[in-house]
């Protein structure tokens, strides 16, 4: 018997609509991150849920996001 895992799935919208006002939160960017947060925040601001900052950065060889809600 072979058993497998369950495997989680990332939900960008729902990470973005967690933010309080002003809000400010570090995200490591991994395999489809970057694509996923700009997908979700054209969604939101299309059904104006929300307006969202993003500022991209290495450090140490990784990537990062800087996300904040800006209304």
């Amino acid at each position: 018997m072979q058993v497998s895992k369950i495997k989680r799935v990332k939900s960008y919208v729902e990470t973005l609509r967690a933010f309080a006002l002003g809000e400010t939160k570090y995200y490591e960017l991994v395999h489809t991150d970057y694509t996923g947060f700009h997908n979700a925040r054209k969604r939101l601001q299309d059904k104006k849920v929300g307006q969202f900052s993003f500022e991209q950065y290495e450090e140490n060889g990784k990537k990062y996001f800087m996300i904040t809600r800006n209304e």
